[in-house]
């Protein structure tokens, strides 16, 4: 067997982008799921960290603190969507809006349309081939140890006191306001998170095209949502941990789908889009209806006990 074929086909097609997109389907589940928030602000960060990661590069910053600059200043993005909301009281979607459109600026003004990382300049995964001497292997196993890693974390951490009132504040803003929780704060904290794990994977999209464009993250919301959905329908909701591991499942089939049909005989790439939006509205209803299916179950289940009774 021709082991570079493999890694070539299997590195630059299904995991990579899918070991990326896992760790923006966390951020958005972050928001989404557990405070309840659609944030719009998702498109334009996930391309402003790509940016300004390879940004930094070029300037002569080593790429591992080129990646946590990136990450930071996410997270300072995520603390001010955060503030339109909890400060000013500007509704969370349009907050997600406002923060946006107003990336769009520091995007143009760093990449001018493309960045490209600059020649004799190294990222991440060109300093770790010394170890495979395989581009392709090198950046699938550092991928992998970063996604299980955030995975890890991530299960660690809402599994703590702090974890756990953040997810409660987010479930039910009320009972946990009558419990002592700031929701507030914690509403603060989950946006940071959210939008940390955002930069990370813009950065690490970044480094692991040494390109990036302002259109990078074109939808990135709704490609994080349809990965969500599909893990839910292939899983159920029911644990926080199949969730989690729903998140990994879903992105790895979300891509190879999109990998079959782009290879099928006399597809133009031209309806690229167009098929993604089709497969993504799919996704979402299918878990609409098996949501709808389960409902019903319940009412039925409840009917047939108050019955017997």
């Amino acid at each position: 067997m021709n082991w570079a074929s493999v890694f070539y086909f299997l590195g630059t097609d299904v995991p990579l982008q899918a070991l990326v997109w896992v760790i923006v389907a966390l951020g958005v589940f972050v928001a989404f799921k557990v405070l309840g928030v659609a944030d719009m602000s998702v498109d334009a960060l996930f391309p402003f960290s790509a940016i300004l990661s390879l940004l930094l590069i070029n300037l002569g910053v080593p790429s591992i603190l080129a990646l946590l600059i990136a990450v930071i200043a996410s997270m300072g993005v995520g603390f001010i969507n955060s503030a339109l909301h909890v400060y000013l009281k500007i509704d969370p979607l349009l907050a997600g809006i406002i923060v946006m459109i107003a990336l769009y600026t520091p995007n143009l003004l760093m990449a001018k349309g493309t960045i490209s990382l600059a020649s004799g300049k190294s990222t991440i995964f060109i300093g770790l081939n010394s170890l495979f001497h395989n581009m392709i292997a090198s950046k699938i196993f550092l991928m992998a140890i970063i996604c299980l890693a955030i995975l890890i974390l991530a299960y660690w951490f809402f599994g703590t006191e702090l974890g756990l009132s953040l997810r409660a504040s987010g479930k039910n803003s009320s009972m946990s306001k009558a419990n002592g929780i700031n929701t507030n704060g914690m509403y603060i904290l989950g946006l940071v998170i959210s939008s940390a794990l955002i930069g990370l994977a813009g950065g690490l999209y970044g480094q692991l095209n040494t390109y990036s464009t302002n259109d990078s993250g074109r939808g990135s919301i709704v490609i994080g949502l349809a990965i969500i959905f599909l893990g839910e329908v292939i899983f159920g909701n029911k644990s926080f941990k199949f969730s989690l591991l729903s998140l990994l499942v879903a992105s790895i089939i979300y891509w190879l789908i999109l990998d079959i049909i782009q290879i099928l005989p006399d597809f133009s790439t031209t309806y690229l889009n167009l098929t993604k939006a089709i497969f993504i509205t799919l996704i979402v209803c299918v878990y609409e209806l098996k949501k709808t299916a389960k409902k019903k179950l319940s009412i039925r289940k409840a009917l047939i006990i108050k019955e017997e009774n």
